[in-house]
């Protein structure tokens, strides 16, 4: 049996298709690799610190799924349902002013990720239970302070880079019955 995290991966995997963004310098990208990082805020800054270091490794658009995630196995009519944090993250510049973040990052990247995790959620292959006439209950939020001021952890440690982001806060799934096939 795999677990949330084994299965917001593979969601993440399936969002890389029929995917389209652009960079801020203008590429058009069809079908990028989007990395998936899970853990709490400290794992991920320190993941990212790692990427950092290798010249070969690609950190952004990044998805990131917080730990620990609270799940109910309470009912037998699924398997559980799940309330999830979440981060769509992509590189950004200290020196873009808000109106530049949205266009290059919001419009071009993380907009097009976020409505893909929706496209996604809804259609993978039954997995989870929509009960919601295809709205998953979600807080959603576009950060453009991250990019000017910073991302930080719980502890106080600033991210590496600067990043813009969009936060999503207690998305609720419902993840049906496993059945062999």
């Amino acid at each position: 049996m795999i677990g949330i995290v084994e299965i917001i991966g593979e969601v993440v995997k399936e969002m890389e298709k029929d995917l389209t963004i652009t960079y801020p310098s203008g590429e058009v990208v069809h079908g990028p690799c989007l990395k998936y990082i899970f853990g709490n805020a400290q794992y991920v800054k320190d993941k990212l610190d790692e990427y950092s270091q290798s010249d070969d490794e690609v950190k952004f658009p990044l998805v990131v799924l917080f730990c620990p995630v609270k799940e109910s196995r309470n009912s037998s009519g699924y398997r559980s349902k799940a309330s999830l944090n979440l981060v769509l993250a992509c590189s950004s510049d200290r020196e873009w002013s808000n109106e530049q973040r949205l266009e290059y990052s919001f419009k071009n990247i993380l907009r097009p990720i976020y409505d893909r995790l929706l496209e996604v959620l809804n259609d993978t292959d039954g997995r989870f239970l929509i009960n919601y006439d295809g709205n998953i209950p979600h807080d959603y939020q576009e950060n453009f302070s991250y990019g000017r001021y910073g991302a930080y952890t719980e502890s106080g440690e600033e991210v590496s880079e600067p990043i813009d982001a969009i936060n999503i806060r207690s998305m609720e799934l419902i993840i049906k019955n496993f059945s062999c096939r």
